[in-house]
């Protein structure tokens, strides 16, 4: 169940999973999936997905450029091999394209929790003033949030008793490679206390940073582990047909891995001899 009451008035978004002490919640966070561009590896995407739906309890995070959105009126960009084929040559080629990215998101049957803006989406409301993220977001019934911000996901063991799992995200303002991908989030993310995962998109690579953070617990320093993480793509940067062109091939950038990564998370219930219980969330990334 989503809170989406939070949502509407800051960037915060809360959502709220019944779960059982040691229960495993999958989580995969979908960035820049450019579902509507004609190089975006659906197929390849789709078969992912299929297969972590076979995990329990799993749950989709869109982004942001879940749209690709080069869309005719945008003269610098547009070409009309970059929309899929059945939406060339519409006149209302933008209901088809919304229409064609619900029925993608909806044939990967995984339940969203969260979407966000990109670029692609932030450009094209500025320009054209309509917010799809928000039609995304009502058409899945989850909450809508921005182009950063927070997501807290609430566990309840049972009633009156629930932990928080906190992730902090930014679609992505850093460059197309590694390195200064990884400094510009680092340096945004620190900004912010008290996560757990920090996800970010945009350069469409992939990687996973651990660090260790501290916090006081009553008279403790306490360490705890934190992840920053950069959340890939699925788009193709090199067609196999020669007369499609992607802006990374054109840049140079090598070729990126089309993926996304898989966030483990479990609260855990911990015993202690007189004292109340503890509760405590371990979590882990694979990318």
């Amino acid at each position: 169940m989503v809170n989406r009451e939070e949502i509407v008035s800051g960037r915060v978004a809360v959502v709220d999973i019944q779960v059982k002490s040691g229960e495993t919640i999958h989580l995969t966070p979908i960035f820049d999936a450019h579902l509507d561009d004609s190089l975006c590896d659906f197929d390849a995407l789709k078969k992912m997905v299929a297969e972590r739906n076979k995990l329990p309890n799993h749950y989709a995070i869109y982004g942001g450029d879940t749209f690709n959105l080069v869309v005719p009126p945008d003269l610098r960009r547009y070409r009309p091999s970059g929309q899929p084929a059945g939406i060339v040559g519409r006149d209302d080629w933008l209901n088809a394209t919304i229409d064609y990215v619900g029925n993608r998101i909806e044939s990967l049957n995984v339940k969203p929790i969260l979407f966000i803006p990109g670029n692609h989406e932030d450009e094209f409301e500025k320009r054209y003033g309509l917010d799809v993220t928000s039609i995304l977001a009502n058409r899945f019934h989850c909450a809508r949030g921005g182009y950063s911000g927070i997501l807290d996901i609430r566990f309840h063991l049972r009633a009156r008793v629930w932990t928080t799992f906190r992730i902090v995200y930014h679609h992505g303002a850093w460059g197309g490679k590694y390195s200064k991908g990884y400094l510009g989030a680092h340096t945004f993310f620190s900004q912010i206390d008290g996560w757990h995962i920090a996800l970010f998109g945009h350069n469409h690579a992939s990687r996973v940073d651990p660090e260790v953070r501290k916090k006081v617990e009553g008279n403790e320093l306490i360490e705890y582990p934190v992840c920053i993480v950069n959340c890939g793509s699925w788009v193709q940067s090199y067609s196999d047909d020669p007369r499609q062109t992607h802006y990374a091939e054109r840049k140079g950038y090598l070729p990126h891995p089309r993926t996304c990564p898989l966030i483990k998370v479990q609260p855990v219930e911990h015993h202690v001899k007189r004292r109340k219980n503890k509760l405590r969330v371990h979590y882990q990334v694979e990318v």
